[in-house]
């Protein structure tokens, strides 16, 4: 059993709270809000096959690209990417205290599932279920790796959910997406790659389409660190070559570039979603947050129903979308 350590995560963000919350007023459109966990599924089953694989080898292999899911996925467990993101949505609405839930969840993921899951993950995890808490266990093992500030994706893979729970809620949205990034991922340039993209998520199931500009001006107001600025300032037209040319795979802050690349991307889901997979390098997430954003941005109608047909548990990923809204 895990317990809660209220200290470490960024917890406020004024100007992102006071960017979100003038940016439209609608609820949730339901196909939208329908699309961002479907859209993280459809996009991290794309990628598992060629996770870690460079874009030259991909090119060869599938010269027009990688544009099937797996039928067998529907019948194998979740990937960590969904697994994890759909354990903190039923975590934000079933759990009284939903951190020191989340934590709990994850604990026995890993014990009865843990496909996929990334070394650090896991390591924390074992801080966990030893009763470091959360954020303590996280705290713990970025202090080991001597703090570096930026830290694997494996938070932002997940935190979509919290955008679907708090739309409406702009500084709870921050608030929660910092205190359960920070069960795994204490790093505050983990935190606030999660704190943008949900930022970005929440503006656009409220109707409102975001602009980077607003969201690099307003982080850098907030404090956010100067290098996740700086990433946020470089995102090219071609996501490809720029996914292609990063040598770290799953760097935290190059997931958040292929995000907010979403955002004005032109073409189809589809078609954005094949281009950011195809570039290789840490494909399942790559593809799962970029699949998250481009959900809420153009609803789950848009997400090829041949793929929709290969994702697990479906029930359960609609229950706990429906479940979010409901919580709003």
């Amino acid at each position: 059993m895990t317990t809660t350590d209220d200290s470490g995560p960024v917890g406020q963000a004024p100007h992102l709270a006071k960017l979100i919350e003038t940016s439209g007023g609608g609820p949730s459109d339901p196909d939208r809000a329908s699309g961002v966990l479907l859209g993280l599924a459809a996009g991290n089953l794309l990628g598992l096959p060629v996770e870690g694989v460079g874009r030259d080898t991909i090119r060869s292999r599938y010269p027009q690209g990688i544009r099937e899911i797996d039928p067998r996925e529907v019948r194998r467990p979740m990937d960590d990417d969904l697994a994890q993101a759909v354990d903190l949505a039923e975590a934000l609405t079933h759990d009284p205290d939903p951190v020191a839930g989340f934590a709990n969840r994850l604990v026995k993921w890993r014990n009865e599932n843990g496909r996929g899951i990334g070394i650090m993950t896991s390591t924390v995890i074992d801080y966990l279920e030893v009763g470091l808490g959360a954020p303590g266990a996280a705290k713990a093992f970025w202090q080991e790796q001597g703090s570096p500030e930026t830290q694997p994706n494996g938070a932002l893979m997940r935190c979509a959910p919290v955008a679907l729970r708090y739309p409406m809620q702009p500084a709870q949205l921050i608030a929660q997406t910092a205190a359960t990034c920070a069960v795994t991922h204490y790093a505050p340039g983990a935190q606030w790659s999660g704190i943008v993209v949900n930022a970005a998520i929440a503006m656009l199931l409220r109707g409102a389409e975001p602009i980077r500009d607003d969201l690099v001006l307003a982080a850098s107001q907030d404090g956010a660190p100067a290098e996740l600025v700086s990433w946020m300032l470089a995102i090219p037209d071609d996501i490809a070559q720029r996914i292609a040319d990063e040598r770290v795979s799953g760097h935290t802050y190059l997931c958040m570039q292929t995000a907010l690349w979403c955002l004005d991307a032109s073409g189809t889901l589809e078609e954005a979603l094949v281009r950011i997979v195809s570039a290789g390098g840490d494909t399942d997430t790559n593809g799962a947050v970029a699949g998250a954003v481009l959900g809420a941005r153009y609803g789950a109608a848009a997400i090829p129903k041949r793929w929709l047909h290969c994702v697990p548990d479906r029930k359960r990923i609609d229950r706990a979308t429906r479940a979010l809204l409901n919580a709003g």
